[in-house]
């Protein structure tokens, strides 16, 4: 690897989107580079601990689909603990197998990975193109050039280096944690266990439970703080040590009032906090409510989503807003771009969208969907601009690999 070349494609962040993007930009022959600040793929599906990884169907019908549900249907397939069976709500993933999984595709595709690297600023031409960017790493800065890039940071950090508008949204905050040493056979079901934990809850939350594929294991999505800035160090911080006293207090809980928790331990508490909402960019077209509320689609759809709006956190009341969809809706390329920069796709949460659309569309499913789309849109463009990238060509591109782009693509289940 020599990352001192001139890269196709330059992908910043890889978690699910960014993993996906990477891969598929390799795919159609661009030499494709992956900056990720930790040391595995998979960001919040891996590292967050974020499972299951949703919401790939509305009602019977698969509303996403592409190379990212293959990928979880044979990573279910190849071991019996690896991943419980996909479905059109998801499925929940060994943290492990999945970084082992979504590293090997990466590098089989071609992908050269950079590990331990975080992008802290970018250099710009004057009409705006992306010309390197400077990532901090254990040897100092060291510059990084590509052709097109793609921030899949998360946090839009590329875009708001490159000059790029955004708004900021906040919402709660949750580190994920892993509970093995339980007795599935002395569980009661879930609604009691629920039951029992909420007499005695930490906070305003409920308990949501997901089982793990071993059997002796539960993924806990319980922990939240309010009103902390994900962008300040300080208030990751406070919320990294709030939450994690929390997860400690929840497991005690369990284990003096849950039946076949008496012996349960924390495995894992994530080593990613799990981030909701900061930037969102301002792009060509900002997906809004009303976009999700209608369904449809947009002649550039380049993915669809049939996630619930859920807002954690509002300003209201403090316990969020969270209400399912009656329709899929489309997800347009325009909101994956900006007008300020000719070489730059945005992917996974900080697309341009409003902070409810936001809510839904923020999901891994999408993500993985975003991410392919990202990724060939990249390797179209080659030297060009994406913004005069030929979406129908792009579109074309996408079904190949068995997205679901407009309503009457969706598939049964089962």
């Amino acid at each position: 690897m020599d990352i001192s070349r001139t890269y196709d494609v330059i992908v910043v962040g890889g978690g699910i989107s960014g993993t996906m993007a990477a891969i598929s930009a390799a795919r159609e022959a661009a030499h494709t580079l992956l900056v990720e600040r930790y040391s595995a793929l998979g960001g919040m599906g891996t590292l967050g601990l974020v499972q299951p990884i949703t919401t790939w169907g509305l009602g019977k019908n698969y509303v996403v689909g592409g190379t990212g549900r293959r990928i979880l249907e044979e990573l279910a397939q190849s071991h019996p603990y690896a991943a419980t069976g996909m479905t059109t709500y998801g499925p929940s993933c060994d943290s492990e197998y999945l970084k082992w999984c979504l590293e090997c595709r990466a590098v089989d595709a071609g992908v050269d990975l950079l590990y331990h690297s975080w992008v802290r600023d970018v250099t710009t031409a004057q009409d705006g193109r992306i010309t390197s960017l400077v990532a901090l790493t254990k040897a100092g800065d060291v510059v990084l050039k590509g052709k097109t890039i793609i921030d899949a940071s998360g946090d839009a950090d590329v875009a708001a280096f490159a000059g790029v508008p955004f708004d900021v949204g906040s919402q709660g905050i949750t580190l994920m944690f892993l509970v093995a040493g339980i007795d599935r056979q002395r569980c009661g079901k879930r609604n009691e266990i629920s039951r029992v934990y909420g007499e005695r809850r930490v906070g305003y939350r409920g308990l949501a439970l997901f089982w793990h594929a071993r059997p002796d294991a539960a993924y806990f999505n319980v922990t939240e703080v309010e009103n902390h800035n994900a962008l300040d160090p300080v208030d990751l911080t406070r919320a990294t040590v709030d939450c994690r006293r929390q997860a400690w207090q929840i497991l005690e809980i369990m284990r003096k009032h849950a039946p076949g928790f008496e012996e349960a331990y924390i495995a894992e508490t994530a080593p990613a906090l799990g981030v909701r909402e900061t930037r969102r960019i301002k792009g060509l077209f900002t997906l809004g409510l009303d976009d999700v509320k209608r369904g449809g689609s947009f002649p550039d759809a380049i993915a669809r989503a049939g996630c619930p709006v859920d807002v954690h956190g509002s300003a209201d009341n403090g316990k969020g807003d969270y209400w399912g969809l009656s329709a899929s809706y489309a997800i347009p390329y325009r909101s994956l771009i900006a007008a300020e920069t000719p070489n730059l796709i945005v992917t996974g949460r900080p697309i341009s969208a409003d902070h409810a659309a936001h809510s839904s569309l923020r999901r891994m499913a999408p993500g993985f969907a975003l991410g392919e789309a990202a990724g060939v849109a990249a390797a179209l463009t080659g030297e060009g601009d994406v913004r005069e990238l030929d979406t129908g060509a792009l579109r074309e591109t996408l079904r190949q690999y068995g997205a679901i782009l407009d309503p009457e693509d969706e598939i049964p289940s089962g």
